[in-house]
């Protein structure tokens, strides 16, 4: 496995004029000038960076756990989407501040298929031209590694490009975008497209707490993404869709009733990720 380190430059972070005169109209602010040193300067690159961190991660040396629903639909490059299946998906981030003041990141990361907005795990799924049961596999992926400095990250496979931290009302967004082209892993010859938009949200409140190292988010996400190979759908057209939405638990046992449970039928490792050895990307049919 080689990682593809790719620098950016945090530009996109930068709040910039428009931004902060955005947040000079929240009320109170103009009249509060005596307290602007608690107002997010994210200007500052050290500044947003931490913001982005505490986002989408931990500021602290800690694990995050984060839990998506994400609504799948077929693309056949005609007519309307077609509902395939939902995914619960689990993640397991392992966070590290340094004393430079970089933080860097290890992700683990396991999926399996419900039927369509339920949580009834599923077996087969209807395939969309055929229409016969075609038998859907579970998936486990990393330890991934990220870093995070002012100046740039290092990421694997793919680079989640910032776009610029924003203030509305009472809560901070930060959006995230990949389009990009690469070789594929298992076949260089061939070209991997990666579409991936994510969103994070959290309180203007909690953004401000200095003794909070995480923020609690809203998060919603959408890709773009070609056929998996189980999904038997050959050279035909278009790809999946995918819509989805969560954020950060506290712990495991904060997951939806039946969740755990099936994580612990289907993919156990990801409950249990320091044994978890070596780098995996694999697919399994479910029990």
């Amino acid at each position: 496995m080689t990682a593809l380190n790719r620098p950016t430059t945090r530009r996109q972070l930068l709040l910039g004029a428009a931004g902060s005169a955005l947040y000079a109209t929240l009320p109170g602010v103009a009249a509060a000038a005596a307290q602007r040193s608690f107002a997010p300067d994210f200007a500052d690159p050290v500044e947003a960076l931490r913001a982005h961190v505490k986002l989408v991660g931990s500021l602290a040396n800690e694990r995050v756990i984060s839990f998506y629903r994400l609504n799948i639909y077929a693309d056949l490059n005609e007519g309307n989407f077609v509902p395939l299946y939902t995914m619960n998906n689990l993640l397991v981030d392992n966070w590290q501040a340094k004393a430079d003041g970089s933080h860097q990141m290890l992700k683990y990361e396991a999926g399996y298929y419900t039927e369509i907005d339920s949580y009834e795990p599923i077996k087969t799924f209807k395939h969309p031209l055929t229409g016969k049961a075609t038998q859907v596999q579970s998936f486990r992926l990393g330890p991934v590694p990220r870093g995070y400095n002012k100046d740039k990250y290092t990421v694997m496979a793919y680079n989640p490009d910032p776009l610029p931290l924003e203030v509305l009302a009472d809560r901070v967004f930060l959006a995230t975008q990949s389009i990009e082209a690469s070789p594929d892993f298992a076949d260089p010859t061939r070209t991997r497209y990666t579409n991936s938009f994510m969103t994070y949200s959290a309180t203007l409140a909690d953004m401000q707490n200095a003794d909070l190292p995480s923020a609690p988010v809203h998060a919603q996400l959408q890709n773009k993404t070609e056929w998996l190979p189980w999904m038997g759908m050959g050279e035909h057209p278009g790809g999946t869709v995918v819509r989805g939405f969560g954020g950060k638990v506290p712990d495991f046992d904060a997951l939806p009733p039946g969740v755990l449970t099936e994580f612990e039928k289907q993919t156990p490792q990801i409950l249990d990720t320091e044994n978890w050895k070596g780098f995996v990307s694999e697919a399994s049919a479910p029990e």
